[in-house]
């Protein structure tokens, strides 16, 4: 009779695990879905406004180029 007892305490115990395994699970798949989500409008924010102003952009990247350039160049003279 005791065996019983222990293995219905044991699948009850198991079930308990199983839900509580498949709640995390949902709820990290719906962070997850928000996170997709949240970097999809930064995207398309910073999208939208390379489209709409790129000078700054073209001109930072230039700027590290020629950094870059001179680092590269000092580094050959010695």
């Amino acid at each position: 009779m005791q065996n019983t007892y222990k293995e219905n305490d044991l699948q009850n115990t198991i079930k308990e695990g199983e839900e509580r395994v498949k709640s995390v699970v949902a709820d990290i798949d719906k962070k997850v879905k928000q996170g997709q989500e949240q970097i999809q409008k930064a995207i398309a924010d910073v999208d939208k406004r390379l489209h709409e102003n790129p000078w700054p952009i073209v001109g930072g990247v230039a700027l590290g180029c020629v950094v870059l350039g001179f680092i590269l160049g000092l580094s050959k003279r010695n």
